[in-house]
């Protein structure tokens, strides 16, 4: 019966000079065109978590994973300063500004959140000449880490425990793709197209390598232990620049907003030898090698590899692509292993000035904290507190204008704070002592990180009113 099926098949080739012609394109085609290593590799390292069976390598591909080792064991490539955009981060508490350090972990978690539209109803957007802002507010809080007791029995938690962390959408799709490989090998082999067997072979064994060398443990935040809690939330502005008109304010628990902002994703896990690596690097080089003779040898035979070769190949892009995408895997990430949440509000703002006086009403640590006659603590709304005016100074420089701006601001803040229903706010002396430009503009941020507030719910300076310094 098979014999009957191979000689139908290469009838088929003879007979259609067009899809033997197809099949010498077709794999090398695929293979250069549509395979990107740089976001699988990342999020390999990110999560550990990436099916073997995808692991089909390219040119520019192999020139990555056999590049300089050190430089991929640091921290999750794209990460890394210079292969992604880098973003500027600005501490709400203190000034400080840096480099994020883990900018692409922080896209790929945010852009998997769906935002919420904060619409902007202030006259100030119909004015002329509007140098509109867009601002994201990003809530972040804490997962109560999932503690599932560890199983007597080995095979259980062999079978059963280890894979907690991955989701059920992960577990399918890399099961229903060991299903298919496998059916195609065997199919392969008794069609007697060897090269397609072969090359199906080779590249789970190529992705078992890679992640030997790069992915043994998911990442995990540093310094961001439930015993770490702290009590006080921190606001962090983030941009590509201080000229952007993007921006992105992560608010949250002071321990876990530094954690994923200011310090590098730590690798778990004890770290492989220096014999093991070279070993893999070697076997890692040949197993590439072997994947591209193969592919090459199936475009110049013209014969029925090159579809099984190109349907894998294609397959594995969808899966990729569709199935198992980048951003749901950082999605599962920050929830299985980071233990955290994201809550994303999304507003639009009519000017810098907007944007700035925004940022400022919505800073938990705008005022400082001074102690009552009777102990307890307060905010002191006379002064804005020192160290948390300095995350303006890259975008307004301190000056004249800037002091007036900052005295308008602290007296529309708490007149916002203390008006009732009877209260004219801005009062009228507020409107005639400070007639400048950027007056409306004071007001529409006062009046927009209210409504942002109150729509996320943000929890004000204290994380939650039960926790304790």
């Amino acid at each position: 019966m098979f014999e009957l099926a191979i000689q139908e098949l290469a009838g088929v080739l003879d007979r259609n000079t067009w899809v033997s012609q197809l099949s010498g394109i077709l794999p090398l085609s695929a293979l250069i065109d549509f395979i990107e290593i740089p976001p699988k590799l990342h999020i390999l390292q990110l999560t550990a978590a990436s099916p073997l069976w995808t692991w089909l390598v390219t040119p520019a591909g192999s020139r990555l994973l056999l590049s300089d080792d050190n430089t991929l064991q640091r921290g999750c490539y794209l990460d890394d300063y210079g292969n992604s955009v880098s973003l500027l981060g600005i501490d709400g508490r203190y000034g400080d500004r840096y480099i994020i350090a883990n900018p692409e972990t922080i896209r790929l978690c945010i852009g998997l959140q769906k935002p919420h539209i904060i619409a902007n109803t202030q006259e100030t957007m119909h004015f002329d000449n509007l140098r509109i802002q867009n601002l994201d507010v990003i809530k972040v809080s804490r997962l109560e880490p999932y503690k599932r007791a560890r199983s007597a029995s080995w095979l259980r938690y062999t079978v059963l425990d280890v894979w907690q962390r991955y989701s059920m959408r992960y577990l399918v799709t890399s099961v229903l793709g060991w299903i298919i490989l496998f059916a195609m090998i065997t199919m392969s082999f008794a069609l007697k197209t060897y090269i397609a067997s072969t090359f199906l072979a080779i590249v789970p064994l190529t992705g078992g390598v890679v992640f030997g060398l790069y992915a043994q443990n998911p990442r995990r935040l540093l310094n961001a232990l439930p015993s770490t809690q702290t009590s006080y939330n921190r606001l962090i502005l983030v941009a590509e620049h201080a000229n952007a008109i993007n921006w992105t304010v992560f608010y949250g628990e002071s321990t876990i907003v530094n954690a994923l902002l200011n310090r590098p994703l730590e690798a778990q896990g004890p770290k492989i030898s220096n014999a093991r690596r070279h070993v893999l690097r070697a076997l890692l080089r040949v197993l590439i090698l072997g994947q591209w003779s193969l592919a090459i040898g199936s475009a110049a035979t013209q014969g029925w590899s090159s579809y099984f070769i190109s349907f894998w190949i294609l397959f594995s892009i969808a899966s990729q692509g569709y199935a198992i995408p980048v951003r749901r895997q950082a999605g599962d990430w920050m929830k299985s292993c980071a233990n955290i949440r994201m809550e994303r509000y999304q507003t639009q703002l009519s000017s810098r000035r907007a944007l700035l006086n925004t940022v400022l009403a919505l800073n938990p640590d705008t005022f400082s904290l001074v102690s009552n006659a009777d102990n307890t603590l307060q905010e002191d709304r006379l002064r804005f507190y020192n160290g948390a005016m300095k995350w303006i100074d890259p975008i307004l420089e301190p000056g004249l204008n800037r002091s007036k701006w900052e005295a308008a601001s602290l007296q529309a803040m708490n007149e916002a704070h203390l008006q009732s229903i009877n209260d004219k706010y801005p009062s009228p002396e507020w409107l005639r002592t400070y007639s400048e430009y950027w007056q409306p503009y004071i007001l529409e941020g006062i009046e927009m990180a209210a409504k942002i507030r109150q729509e996320a719910k943000l929890p004000g300076r204290t994380v939650s009113p039960e926790l304790k310094d």
